[in-house]
């Protein structure tokens, strides 16, 4: 039988066990002890392996060990008249693909007997990648928070727990003599109070990065003006802050997610940049919700700092597009740096008038 009549043959044949309307299906025939007889283009396209060199090969060499012996063994008694098998490949060049496999059994017209396998390939690959990825997304979020709770610990027992630990000895030897210095005494209850009120600003700091009331109670621009004014205060970098039409109350992720990469990217200029001057923009409309922040610091490398899975930046990123909404940053050495964030905007939020 000529080539191409064989492939139409296959084809009908394949028809009777899934549809092939999919573009992504491709046909092979393996012996009765498992080795390739036929390949057509589509699966050597897939795969990455040029046909002529599979033709009489295990079938193994490809798809791997032969769990589905015993499915094969009802194909050929006639038990059944087809099975499908998903299978994970990897190919030469290193990439992974998945596919779905349906087998079925090409019989003699006249006598019956099974002659060959056909299989029909159907590539999952770009629907497994879909699935995979808001898995993959939710672990390094995970990842994310994990890493935010060690240094919220640290901070809890390395600064505030050893603060009050030494605080506890003052307080017990308040306004006493020191040993050995006549005419000293220990500070008094009125000096250790000052130290009191750093602590208690310490935690309700760390309480405020964890839950922001004035987000809550107040809205999300407020809550970025309070958040510019703490990283203000505390880094001494100019902020200037524009908003136009954002809504007074945003309800569910989606304030929390702005205000999230607000607070990260300040906490990260702060930190890193070496800038004098940070820009905010929050703009509403009757669609979505956009995000600016730019600074005049240093700049960097994003795909140096991709590579280096910075779980801020990944998690900027991924608490946007959980939103369905899309994140862009731009960097480079000695430019400074511009993240832009957008996200439709909530049910019910109606911006707010200039």
């Amino acid at each position: 039988m000529p080539k191409s009549d064989q492939t139409d043959f296959l084809r009908q044949q394949a028809g009777a066990f899934c549809s092939l309307e999919h573009s992504s299906l491709a046909l092979a025939q393996i012996s009765l002890d498992g080795k390739w007889r036929w390949i057509d283009q589509r699966l050597s396209e897939l795969v990455g392996v040029p046909s002529v060199q599979l033709i009489g090969e295990s079938s193994q060499t490809l798809l791997g060990g032969d769990e589905d012996g015993s499915e094969r063994n009802r194909l050929i008694a006639g038990e059944i008249s087809s099975y499908r098998s998903g299978r994970k490949i990897t190919r030469k060049d290193g990439i992974t693909i998945w596919v779905d496999v349906v087998y079925s059994v090409i019989r003699d017209s006249v006598t019956s007997q099974p002659q060959c396998f056909l299989l029909v390939f159907e590539d999952l690959t770009s629907r497994k990648e879909m699935q995979q990825a808001p898995l993959e997304m939710a672990g390094r979020l995970v990842q994310a928070q994990e890493a935010e709770r060690a240094r919220i610990a640290r901070e809890l027992h390395d600064d505030i727990g050893q603060t009050l630990a030494v605080l506890s000895l003052q307080m017990a030897r308040a306004g006493k003599p020191v040993s050995d210095m006549p005419g000293k005494i220990h500070p008094g209850i009125s000096e250790l109070s000052a130290k009191v009120r750093d602590v208690a600003h310490k935690i309700s700091h760390i309480s405020h990065e964890l839950h922001s009331s004035t987000l809550e109670y107040l809205g999300l621009q407020k809550a970025v003006q309070s958040a510019a004014r703490e990283f203000r205060e505390e880094y001494h970098i100019a902020v200037d802050c524009v908003f136009d039409r954002v809504p007074t109350e945003i309800q569910g992720p989606t304030g929390l997610s702005f205000y999230r990469v607000v607070q990260e990217a300040l906490h990260n200029i702060g930190k890193h940049s070496g800038a004098s001057v940070v820009n905010i923009q929050l703009t509403g409309d009757g669609q979505g919700l956009s995000l600016l922040i730019q600074d005049n610091g240093r700049g960097f490398d994003p795909e140096e700092a991709r590579l280096a899975a910075g779980l801020g930046l990944i998690s900027m990123r991924e608490r946007i597009e959980l939103l369905g909404g899309e994140f862009m940053l731009s960097s480079q050495p000695g430019h400074g740096t511009i993240i832009r964030a957008r996200a439709a905007m909530p049910r019910g939020a109606k911006p707010d008038a200039a």
